[in-house]
């Protein structure tokens, strides 16, 4: 039986990202989960058709020659005899630790471009050619592998890609969206049986509150 995704955008993200007026990694994010989610699919397509019938009603003032020579513009344009052939969609799959996954559609093209695996135990993260104002990257976490105890010195969001996670506040599973500020503080894990894979973007390290991790902090940077 699939998944019900649970965790979502809220909706005023929802309508930032259909305005378009997100930052380009947060709308990354925000797309891939519209591609795993129905139910966020149909609230987009809602508000992109309430948004176009706002616009329609706002009066629009155009002055005659600036539209008289805007269509000849165009009519001006040679037409073409035959529609051009769409070209063909390669689906990239990401293969880490032995597994291979399929990522969304809004992750295909950086997916392909993925930086070089880092390995700390049984977690590895690759940087996605993104992150003008995040850090942007793939995160695998093997099975029965947890990420010590931590807060956030910013934005976290966790897309959950393939797979199951578990914290203190709940189970994530394929689609669902974690969304952490400063003000949160978690201990992810898979199971024992089950590896995952994430869409990790962040505005800030995170900052490790566990025994020698606290006072190392190696993981600091590995997860920025």
């Amino acid at each position: 039986m699939a998944h019900a995704i649970k965790f979502h955008p809220g909706m005023a993200l929802l309508e930032q990202y259909v305005e378009g007026t997100l930052t380009a990694d947060v709308a990354l994010a925000i797309a891939a989960h519209v591609d795993l989610c129905p139910h966020c699919q149909r609230l987009s397509h809602d508000i992109s058709v309430d948004m176009a019938a706002q616009l329609e009603k706002q009066p629009v003032k155009t002055d005659n020659d600036d539209w008289g020579s805007m269509l000849a513009a165009i009519t001006a344009e040679p037409q073409e005899s035959k529609p051009r052939k769409a070209a063909p969609v390669t689906l990239q799959n990401v293969v880490v630790n032995g597994r291979e996954f399929t990522v969304p559609r809004a992750l295909q093209r950086l997916a392909g471009n993925h930086g070089k695996w880092l390995h700390l135990g049984g977690i590895a993260t690759a940087k996605l050619p993104a992150g003008a104002e995040h850090h942007v990257s793939l995160l695998y976490i093997g099975k029965g592998t947890e990420v010590p105890l931590h807060t956030h010195l910013g934005l976290e969001m966790t897309l959950v890609l393939s797979g199951k996670i578990v914290d203190e506040n709940g189970e994530y599973c394929a689609g669902d969206l974690l969304i952490n500020s400063p003000d949160d503080t978690h201990t992810p894990r898979t199971l024992a049986n089950e590896d995952c894979l994430c869409l990790s973007v962040l505005s800030a390290p995170l900052q490790f509150k566990k025994g020698l991790t606290r006072l190392l902090n190696p993981l600091q940077q590995f997860f920025y």
